[in-house]
């Protein structure tokens, strides 16, 4: 998630905008909508969410997907879920070519809860349930895989709507940013994690299509739009496919500034945390299927927990679709933060390739 200033003019110009189109499907502005406007234009750091927000809050006219993101942008923060905390460390690099030195301070972090007060929990799995639907663990966990991979494939579906998400520049994985967090450079970005995990699905025995098109830039708005099309499109030519998986990285900031980079040690190394974000549709957009895709999220978090502790956050269950209404094996991974390294991130989704593959091997 980005957050990003603006100027009084423009937030005014985008208040504007996003108030007349919550409130206003008509195009006609009442009073009350007028002096709705000047309070939330007044509001610089409202603005600030919304514009810097995921696209979804502006590819539908949902008030409730708003308040949702709004209300966990302001009150989720690591330490709700008890992380592990290590040394502080300080890194330094020079972004977008400026002169001038910037010094960011990062903290690892293990994001391990230890209480199962509000998470839902079964054996190892954790899931942060934020969606009003209730959720049976152990059945899900149970239950057959509501798909069958058929034929030569491809069976599953790599894709990124937020592609240009990068890394914690260092070493040998230093890159030219092209906005904050962020590049084009497809070796740098998340492109570059999905490359990693589509050769490991592709060395165990499952076939995969990779889209390593750029949907997030040159504009982040309409980025989920943009990848729906490119699935739909994908699957009309592809009707094998049965698995989507959209790889993202996640971003944690204080309000000190402090960057959060989750990790795990697995056998000696260092690797990103990650976590499977789910969904439920509640707010707007229609999921009818949405507990299908829990069944194989739940296999793999259960899988991942069991051979490799810590390596997977909770997961995280949404109102907003992500898309995940395209198949009934959809799910988001989100491969570390924007603190972490690249090589952190490419270690992380080896292991998760090698167990989603062993899973999706019982669906043939």
């Amino acid at each position: 998630m980005r957050k990003r200033g603006m100027s009084g003019l423009a937030v005014v110009f985008f208040g504007a905008a996003i108030v007349i189109k919550l409130f206003s499907a008509d195009g006609g502005v009442s009073g009350d909508i007028k002096n709705a406007i000047r309070t939330v234009a007044q509001d610089e750091r409202f603005v600030g969410y919304a514009v810097a927000g995921e696209t979804q809050l502006f590819e539908n006219d949902s008030k409730e997907e708003l308040i949702t993101f709004f209300a966990r942008e302001t009150a989720i923060r690591p330490s709700e879920e008890e992380p592990v905390r290590e040394a502080l460390t300080v890194w330094e690099y020079t972004p977008g070519g400026e002169k001038k030195e910037k010094i960011y301070p990062i903290e690892n972090i293990t994001i391990s809860p230890k209480s199962p007060e509000g998470y839902v929990k079964y054996n190892n799995i954790w899931v942060k349930n934020d969606s009003t639907k209730g959720i049976d663990l152990k059945w899900l966990l149970s239950a057959k895989l509501p798909f069958k991979l058929i034929g030569k494939g491809p069976h599953v579906l790599i894709v990124h709507t937020h592609a240009s998400e990068s890394y914690f520049p260092q070493g040998k994985d230093t890159y030219a940013l092209t906005d904050v967090e962020r590049t084009g450079d497809k070796n740098y970005n998340v492109i570059r994690v999905g490359d990693e995990l589509e050769k490991t699905l592709l060395d165990c025995g499952i076939s995969v299509l990779h889209d390593r098109n750029i949907y997030d830039s040159p504009s982040y708005n309409g980025s989920y739009t943009r990848t729906l099309d490119a699935i739909g499109q994908a699957i009309k030519k592809n009707p094998s496919i049965k698995v989507v998986i959209d790889v993202h990285r996640d971003a944690m900031t204080t309000d000190e500034g402090v960057k959060y980079r989750t990790v795990a040690n697995i056998n000696g190394e260092q690797m990103a945390q990650m976590m499977l974000v789910m969904s439920t549709g509640e707010s707007g957009l229609p999921h009818p299927d949405w507990a299908e895709n829990l069944k194989l999220a739940v296999k793999l978090q259960n899988a991942m927990a069991n051979k490799y502790p810590n390596l997977m956050r909770p997961i995280n269950l949404r109102k907003e679709r992500f898309n995940m209404h395209a198949t009934k094996g959809s799910m988001l991974v989100e491969v570390g933060t924007s603190a972490n390294a690249l090589s952190e991130a490419l270690a992380s989704v080896r292991l998760l390739g090698c167990e989603l593959a062993e899973i999706l091997k019982t669906a043939k």
